[in-house]
């Protein structure tokens, strides 16, 4: 299923697939004594299997979807490029699983008649002119779908077959095909749609995916089951200069470039992203936000202070706790403006945070607020360094902190 190291690895092959042509809207009926064959139980699979692919392709699109990272191994004398284990989805929805690491050694491929397919890298036009000539060479590295035959059974066979004819392949192995090609991957004809490039797309955005699906401007869906197998998936671009003259081996010119693949996140990683929240099941690590406000009189040495209770999603780091990074603000009636109260002592607690605030003791009704830093140098921090990100309920991106006020009603929990 992986390369092969031989000379002839460099030409990708087209491998059949087996599973196409196939109808996934026609399904088997059965019925009391009907009598099966093997096209029958063949049709029943490819109902399946099709359908599948056509919710990938239709529904989810293509490309990585996690690994495949492509890396190198260089010594003095050698260059190995590998591939790690992972999972794409093709553009016709064929899931192709990698499922160990892949070594492919390069070393002598200056040598090689594939050599003189390739051509230079594109001239950058931000770097200084130069008279020297390029001798690097680009080459992509592509991934495709491949099905293997495989456990050779018994079969029934002719009369006067010959010898082989009496084994049949009794399991289909999806695999894959891992190359080195001299030009980028042409996805002309598959059907891909892409909104970002219309042709001058309506200002409103449910109007552009309303033009996107009902003028796809793409091959129709029947592609994915017509039987045209050839679907790559580009991983990574790599440039390669010869070492000797003649050239006896290669070495990589610059760094592997792997961000020019597809990506074919999950739903919940989207999810995540454009709502700023942990969507997964209950029980991960929470957010580092506030939750809440509660006040009362201090007795004791306290006596003619408030203490203020706030809480937080988790514990605060003490060292974090600065002067600027808390403040108490009490609604003054007769002036309507908030003052600014003086916090005595500032206590990290298992559940938040402890304030003693001086100014007296507060009549009912008092209408107070908590203000909490979540950004600039003075931000609170949790006790593994990341920033409040405001309020319990706030939709903050990851990792981003968020300034947080809260109020409340004294003596009433907000």
């Amino acid at each position: 299923m992986s390369t092969p190291t031989a000379a002839n690895v460099f030409a990708p092959l087209d491998d059949l697939d087996p599973a196409t042509p196939g109808d996934p809207f026609v399904r088997l009926r059965y019925s009391y004594g009907q009598l099966l064959g093997a096209e029958d139980f063949t049709t029943e699979q490819r109902y399946f299997l099709l359908r599948s692919r056509l919710h990938n392709a239709a529904l989810h699109g293509f490309g990585t979807v996690w690994g495949l990272k492509v890396g190198s191994q260089e010594s003095e004398t050698s260059l190995t490029l590998t591939c790690e284990t992972g999972l794409a989805i093709d553009p016709l929805g064929r899931e192709v699983y990698v499922p160990q690491k892949v070594c492919l050694d390069i070393t002598g491929l200056a040598a090689s008649p594939f050599w003189g397919e390739l051509s230079a890298p594109p001239v950058d036009p931000a770097a200084p002119a130069s008279d020297a000539i390029d001798t690097r060479r680009r080459v992509y590295v592509v991934l495709r779908y491949r099905a293997c035959l495989t456990e050779q059974v018994p079969a029934i066979t002719q009369p006067c077959s010959g010898a082989d004819a009496g084994l049949s392949p009794s399991r289909v192995q999806d695999g894959y095909r891992l190359c080195l090609e001299a030009k980028a991957p042409d996805l002309t004809g598959l059907p891909i749609r892409d909104i970002t490039t219309r042709a001058n797309p309506a200002g409103d955005l449910r109007t552009r995916i309303l033009d996107q699906l009902i003028d796809p401007d793409v091959p129709p869906p029947a592609r994915l089951w017509s039987g045209a197998d050839d679907a790559p998936l580009l991983l990574a671009v790599l440039d390669l200069e010869p070492v000797g003259n003649p050239a006896e081996r290669v070495k990589l010119g610059g760094a592997i470039d792997n961000s020019v693949r597809a990506l074919l996140p999950a739903v919940q990683m989207v999810a995540d992203l454009a709502l700023g929240i942990h969507l997964e099941a209950a029980g991960g690590t929470p957010r580092f936000q506030a939750a809440g406000l509660s006040a009362h009189p201090g007795d004791g040495a306290d006596l003619g202070h408030m203490l203020i209770d706030v809480g937080t999603t988790r514990p605060i780091l003490a060292a974090s706790i600065a002067e600027p990074s808390v403040r108490v603000l009490r609604f003054d009636e007769p002036s309507k403006a908030w003052v600014s109260l003086p916090i005595l002592v500032q206590t990290p607690t298992a559940t938040g945070l402890s304030l003693t605030v001086d100014g007296g003791e507060w009549a009912a009704g008092t209408i107070y607020q908590v203000c909490l830093a979540g950004t600039g140098p003075n931000a609170l921090l949790d006790i593994d360094g990341k920033p409040l990100a405001g309020a319990v309920g706030e939709v903050v991106p990851p990792g981003t902190g968020r300034d947080a006020s809260l109020f409340a009603t004294h003596p009433t929990t907000a």
